[in-house]
């Protein structure tokens, strides 16, 4: 099917629950780390906020984290896994936070280009937006919803939309701009054009 004969495509991506890792301010990537306990009542505030909406398909990351806010959000309905919503893959520096490796030299280079530079031994920006484009690109249409991660969702953005992706004094990832855990980010695709509706809506959240 060409890219201008597809449906109209509604899709929703949200951001995985709290993790004891996000907490910590520790680089998850690839690592299967659980939701915690703050993580779940975001599910649950978040199962809240969604009830009574209907969706053709759920997909989410492979990751617990992923797909546990999935079941947790939207309990008893079937779960498409897909490796390719993962997270980044951090490499050698999966597991530690940005002030253990402020002083290596391997970081350093990398966050010349995080966006073209793959980590050691894990992934750059852009082969995450590439494998996110590749999935988003091949939804039929309808109303979706997927469950991914934080530096996952902003990469596809930046690749959908051209945003620039610029290194971050302080921060690993090249955002100027954050995304909540359980947020909300609506996109629609008409005739294979994408259009951002809202980014990081985490309503349900506030008290």
């Amino acid at each position: 099917m060409s890219e201008d004969l597809l449906p109209l495509l509604h899709l929703t991506l949200v951001r995985h629950g709290l993790t004891d890792w996000n907490g910590a301010g520790r680089w998850q990537g690839w690592t299967d780390t659980p939701l915690g306990e703050a993580g779940e009542a975001q599910a649950l505030k978040l199962q809240a906020r969604l009830a009574g909406r209907t969706y053709d398909a759920i997909h989410s990351s492979d990751l617990s984290r992923a797909a546990d806010t999935a079941m947790l959000a939207l309990p008893g309905q079937p779960l498409i896994l897909d490796v390719r919503l993962r997270e980044l893959a951090f490499g050698a520096f999966e597991g530690v936070i940005t002030d253990d490796v402020l002083h290596d030299p391997r970081y350093a280079e990398w966050q010349r280009d995080p966006w073209g530079q793959p980590a050691p031994d894990g992934e750059s920006l852009q082969e995450v937006a590439e494998r996110l484009r590749d999935w988003a690109d091949g939804l039929a249409g309808g109303r979706v919803i997927a469950f991914s991660h934080g530096a996952a969702i902003r990469a596809l953005l930046c690749d959908l939309f051209s945003w620039p992706a610029t290194p971050q004094p302080g921060y690993v990832l090249p955002f100027p701009y954050q995304l909540s855990h359980t947020s909300l980010t609506t996109l629609t695709r008409v005739d294979g054009r994408w259009t951002l509706l809202t980014y990081n809506d985490h309503a349900h959240l506030e008290e």
